[in-house]
């Protein structure tokens, strides 16, 4: 299971009240600029997103609701079409709520909840994530206008990475400091631009520490059980990758593949020994795989002179998106697909369990590395080539 996997039970599931004496807890507040209007209080069922409540605002804005929760429970109040609250109410909490209508991110304020102030935070995170997001994306698009360049590709994707990386480390902060309470669940999942902050095999050690506070802590909740049952099927993998390390780790010869490119000629990764190769698993509906694809160009315009080459093994379906893909990225190089997706058998000789994934072989076709992405491979490269 991988942590993209994760992402979508998380998605699906709520935590749910548990056995044991239910206490009420009650949400209430004011929504500025919200005379009469009916507000939308969701929660996370384990199948969707469930209404629970509309709730009519007083003439001043003010509202109240009443339930019980004998677990956290996750709920949405919907403001508007556009603007929402996250709320994690726990027993016997009295949530106050405040906000001005229109301005609902600068303004919201949120006491009597603990988790529903750390989701706060982590909301507002997101908020300035994405607009630096949208900023660059404004700043590619102006350069792109200029000419194409092909250092602007690489540059955006450094900018990118680069941002990933700050998000990790504030949510990496975040996790450390609260990994004993329910919104650390939420974190777990944090993703920007589509694109989840955390690695399940880099940022194990988080999952495993929120899972082992919050199991004693909630052992009945839904959420809190399926992050469980993660934890446990991700340890068994990564126990099973470890002992597949036997074969692909650095140093091993790499086990040859064989297999058809888009021409249908059979193509053998060891043909090319006497080269520097790096053996790069991707898919063309592969996002993360396609954003890597310009800091590949790049080292291959750069060394490919020098002796570098590159073995792309596609996890493709289908023989026209597998080329469009090769094509609209202007990916020069060897390609080949048995177009087995997931059931490739090349895939399960490296133990390939998500991409994009690579291997750098020296010209003995020995490992050297694994996984490098952006100027890491560069750098790695400029060391072999000196």
């Amino acid at each position: 299971m991988d942590l993209k996997t994760f992402k979508l039970i998380m998605i699906g599931l709520v935590l749910l009240a548990g056995c044991g004496q239910k206490v009420n807890f009650t949400i209430s507040g004011k929504i500025s600029n919200s005379s009469k209007d009916s507000l939308v209080l969701e929660e996370m069922t384990e199948k969707s997103l469930e209404v629970r409540s509309t709730i009519i605002t007083g003439t001043d804005g003010s509202f109240n609701y009443t339930d019980t929760a004998a677990n956290p429970r996750l709920f949405f109040l919907k403001i508007n079409q556009s603007e929402y609250i996250s709320l994690m109410a726990l027993n016997g909490e009295k949530i106050t709520v405040t906000a001005e209508k229109g301005k609902i991110s600068e303004t919201l304020k949120i006491s009597g909840s603990p988790q529903s102030e750390l989701l706060l935070e982590l909301n507002r995170e997101t908020i300035k994530a994405t607009d630096q997001l949208d900023l660059l994306g404004k700043q590619y698009q102006e350069k792109k206008s200029v000419g194409n360049d092909p250092q602007v590709d690489t540059w955006a994707q450094g900018e990118y990475n680069k941002l990933i990386e700050q998000q990790r480390t504030f949510i990496r902060a975040f996790v450390e400091k609260h990994d004993g309470e329910p919104a650390s669940l939420l974190a777990l999942s944090h993703q920007i631009g589509r694109q989840a902050v955390l690695n399940s095999n880099t940022d194990f050690d988080l999952f495993k520490k929120v899972d082992t506070k919050l199991f004693k802590k909630y052992p009945e909740s839904v959420l809190v059980l399926n992050l469980h049952k993660y934890v446990e099927a991700m340890s068994v993998q990564m126990e099973s990758t470890q002992q597949k390390s036997v074969t692909t780790g650095a140093g091993n010869i790499a086990p040859d593949i064989s297999l058809p490119g888009p021409d249908g000629k059979t193509i053998k990764l060891s043909s090319l020994r006497g080269k520097i190769v790096l053996l790069d698993f991707w898919a063309s509906w592969c996002g993360p795989c396609r954003r890597e694809n310009p800091n590949l160009v790049a080292a291959y315009a750069k060394f490919h002179d020098k002796g570098f080459e590159i073995f792309q093994v596609s996890l493709d379906k289908a023989r026209p998106e597998w080329v469009a893909a090769i094509e609209k990225d202007q990916l020069n190089w060897v390609h080949v697909s048995d177009l087995k997706f997931w059931s490739s058998p090349a895939a399960k000789l490296y133990g390939v369990e998500s991409i994009p994934a690579n291997f750098l072989l020296d010209k003995d076709g020995k490992i050297i590395t694994s996984n490098l992405r952006g100027a890491a491979l560069e750098e790695e490269l400029t060391k072999l080539f000196r």
